[in-house]
């Protein structure tokens, strides 16, 4: 299978809005961290992530106006997702991951690559 120039350009921009709301979500645990509603809604780390989301609705916006399929590029986000706010949790939250979520992160990092092949991604 050939990938075109244009299939890249959207594979790069589904991770540019993946990685948008991924950060948007630890923007919004680290507002969190005041203890206080009004005070994480109120933050910068709020309007910082409210930012991002923007910005992954238009990339999205823009990849399914290309044409690709909602089940190719549900699977692909929930996947990126996962990795880096596992990463992200993990490494500056110090969270833990159990093996039970590593063998299912391999799983669905599997179920992508399949979904893409079969798919033939668009």
């Amino acid at each position: 299978m050939v990938i075109g120039m244009s299939t890249v350009m959207h594979f790069g921009l589904i991770i540019l809005a993946v990685a948008a709301v991924a950060i948007a979500d630890v923007f919004l645990k680290k507002a969190s961290l005041a203890g206080d509603f009004a005070q994480a809604v109120s933050s910068r780390w709020m309007i910082a992530a409210v930012v991002l989301y923007l910005y992954q609705i238009m990339f999205f916006t823009y990849v399914f106006v290309a044409g690709w399929r909602l089940s190719v590029i549900g699977m692909m986000q929930t996947v990126l997702y996962a990795v880096i706010v596992l990463g992200v949790g993990i490494l500056y939250f110090k969270e833990s991951l159990t093996t039970g979520q590593g063998i299912g992160m391999v799983l669905a990092f599997t179920g992508v690559v399949l979904m893409n092949i079969e798919s033939g991604a668009a």
